[in-house]
């Protein structure tokens, strides 16, 4: 008689805590968002475990460009998050800077055909990089 008395009280319990989540679902699926409700606000701080691999990526090389688009995020935050780490963003951006050697090969490529973003992929470098690169070759022409 115990056993069966035990049963029926954890059924009823069940019953409850069932009925408990159904009314629950209702709250929740009545309370969605309409598509003219206001829009949610925008994240101000990134979490702990997403500053830690922003950091790592910063030291791997990855430019403040780079991780705000990795991380779907402003660059005034990223550059906010790496001065709280203790960067000094001040100092000039580590640009991927040409020899002058690559930068005469990259104007004879150009001349013979290459184009600017063939020049960029082959040096792994930004399209301002190589517009620096071939302008110089116009200016040393002109003086």
């Amino acid at each position: 008689m115990v056993d069966v008395v035990g049963l029926l009280r954890n059924y009823f319990q069940q019953a409850r805590k069932t009925a408990k989540l159904a009314e629950l679902l209702a709250t929740a699926r009545s309370s969605t968002r309409e598509a003219a409700d206001r829009p949610l606000p925008r994240q101000n701080t990134l979490h702990r475990s997403v500053v830690k691999l922003l950091i790592e990526d910063y030291e791997a090389g990855a430019s403040p460009y780079e991780l705000a688009e990795r991380y779907n995020v402003r660059r005034n935050t990223v550059g906010d998050t790496l001065r709280r780490a203790g960067f000094d963003l001040t100092v000039k951006a580590k640009r991927a800077a040409l020899s002058e050697e690559q930068k005469a090969e990259a104007r004879r490529l150009f001349a013979s055909g290459a184009t600017r973003r063939e020049l960029m992929e082959m040096y792994g470098v930004s399209e301002s990089t190589i517009r620096r690169a071939l302008r110089s070759s116009v200016e040393l022409t002109m003086s």
